[in-house]
């Protein structure tokens, strides 16, 4: 009896000793699991970092082709798509705010409203709009709906990054002025002002081109996007973005 009793603890010693050597080696799996998942996301990160620096340089060329006017180069940092449908003489002559599908738009609430768009012969002779006097004014980028607002520079926040390399968001904040309208204030009163403001950017054939046209920048921060391609914010929301702060991209 004594013997079977002997017996039988070690048994129940052994199968303890089987679960807790079984618990150790998957402790010792998942580790593995988890070290080798870490090194796949370093090696990622590197990659992600190059593009992100492209893109520091890309937005400072998109953000000085706003300022200065450059129709040319706005127009040429716009996707492949948008650049075969709208002209550079559109983009100036609506001021920086073309969608892509602007006409056929316009087609379909023409019946509506009975407002017409002007044709493209009529827009490439008409590069400057014309002051209540009727003097010639070159037309300038748009930035805000606000005509009190004006643009100085910018501050990037942070970029974010598709896993997969092709889509990327560039979040900046555009500093500048925001001046009270003399009518209401009856006086010249401004004050300085930040903006916060997003670029979308698309990989297309190895180039950073912008896919989406942002919301205007405004003090409460809204406004409506406007797509430059067939593309929903919906995909957007759904794409798993790696984000790179301002601190990380180590610009200094």
């Amino acid at each position: 009896m004594g013997n079977k009793m002997n017996f039988f603890k070690i048994n129940i010693f052994n199968k303890k000793s089987k679960y807790r050597i079984s618990a150790a080696i998957l402790g010792v799996i998942f580790s593995f699991s988890l070290v080798m998942k870490i090194d796949a996301e370093s090696i990622i990160k590197p990659q992600l970092m190059k593009e992100a620096q492209i893109l520091v340089k890309k937005e400072a060329q998109f953000f000085n082709s706003r300022q200065t006017n450059d129709w040319v180069k706005i127009h040429g940092l716009q996707h492949p798509d948008y650049q075969k449908k709208i002209s550079v003489e559109e983009v100036q002559y609506f001021e920086g705010w073309t969608t892509h599908d602007y006409r056929e738009i316009a087609k379909q609430k023409s019946h509506i409203s009975g407002a017409t768009v002007p044709t493209l012969e009529y827009i490439k002779k008409h590069p400057n709009k014309f002051d209540p006097l009727g003097f010639p004014v070159p037309r300038r980028y748009i930035w805000s709906g606000d005509p009190f607002i004006k643009i100085k520079t910018y501050f990037l926040e942070k970029i974010s990054i598709s896993k997969d390399g092709k889509y990327a968001k560039v979040n900046i904040v555009a500093a500048g002025k925001q001046r009270i309208n003399p009518v209401v204030a009856r006086g010249n009163f401004e004050f300085d002002a930040k903006y916060p403001l997003t670029d979308y950017w698309e990989k297309v054939d190895g180039t950073w081109v912008v896919t989406l046209l942002s919301a205007p920048v405004a003090l409460s921060g809204s406004g409506a996007m406007k797509f430059y391609l067939p593309n929903n914010n919906s995909a957007w929301q759904k794409m798993d973005f790696v984000e790179i702060s301002y601190e990380q991209l180590n610009l200094s």
